[in-house]
């Protein structure tokens, strides 16, 4: 079960003064709305809106970032700072973080890692961000199953370096794990996997992943692939230390995640579910075998 919520919402002068320490420069454009141009690099300007309980970073990703969306979601695994990619339905793509605007949560050191992090997807292939700020002091590790049950939420099992929580899904059959290594809590639950794959299915996937990134707020989605297969997650990566209701937060996004993608992530790996759905949508590969078909009745 939730916990009922204790938002906390900083005002517009507190975010400002947030900003203006982390960044090069900041403009003001309206009431809750800036644009902030990062440090030590010559990146356009990030756009930042607070948004009903967040502070929501927005950029254009570089210019040699490759159009396949696929190596974009096993790219995330690199991404610190809560970053992703997202997709609009047309597959114009954004990098964006969200940072909860929650009572006891560090807001300078989210920034911090937000501001990292799009410095290093400045490049393809970006940077590894994934680990603490170094600049942070050294945590003592948290007690997982207390920090859960202070979030409101119940784990279903636990040991000292991770911790099992039913997720509120419709569905009612996703369990996120909550674990902590180098001083990073990483909350995921898995959407599908496979040992096989498509390239219709991957391109399928790949346009509902990221889509769903710009719908969910906090939680991205992420692939990671061997020689056995792969399975698609999503994951919410905070550095500790990590107050209850970033967690209550974490948890909340991986359910509402969990029930818009899941059963559609099963569906798509089967060709014609995937052939469907990019008929629908359209997409590179409809795009390619309509042309072909025209040249053919041509």
């Amino acid at each position: 079960m939730n916990a009922s919520k204790g938002c906390f919402t900083p005002d517009a002068s507190r975010c400002l003064g947030l900003l203006q320490a982390a960044m090069q420069s900041v403009v003001s454009v309206a009431a809750g709305h800036w644009t902030a141009e990062l440090r030590a690099t010559s990146a356009p300007a990030l756009d930042v809106r607070h948004v009903n309980g967040f502070l929501v970073l927005s950029g254009e990703p570089c210019p040699s970032t490759p159009p396949a969306g696929w190596d974009l979601l096993i790219a995330h695994a690199n991404f610190a700072g809560l970053l992703k990619f997202c997709a609009t339905p047309g597959g114009a793509l954004s990098l964006r973080t969200e940072i909860p605007l929650e009572a006891g949560s560090n807001l300078a050191c989210r920034l911090g890692q937000a501001c990292r992090a799009f410095a290093a997807a400045l490049n393809w292939p970006p940077d590894a961000t994934s680990g603490p700020d170094p600049a942070a002091p050294e945590m003592a590790l948290p007690d997982l199953a207390k920090l859960v049950e202070e979030a409101g939420w119940q784990s279903s099992s636990r040991r000292g370096d991770h911790c099992a929580v039913p997720l509120a899904s419709r569905q009612g059959t996703h369990t996120a794990l909550v674990t902590m290594r180098e001083e990073m809590i990483r909350v995921y639950t898995e959407l599908g996997s496979w040992e096989s794959l498509t390239a219709t299915s991957r391109e399928a996937l790949s346009a509902l992943l990221l889509t769903a990134n710009a719908e969910l707020k906090l939680a991205r989605a992420s692939i990671v692939e061997d020689e056995s297969g792969g399975v698609a997650q999503l994951e919410v990566l905070l550095q500790a230390p990590v107050g209850a209701a970033e967690l209550r937060c974490a948890l909340e996004a991986l359910s509402v995640g969990a029930d818009l993608c899941a059963s559609v992530t099963d569906i798509l790996q089967h060709e014609a579910a995937a052939k469907l759905f990019l008929a629908i949508r359209g997409g590179p590969r409809v795009r390619e075998d309509s042309q072909q078909t025209t040249e053919r009745r041509l």
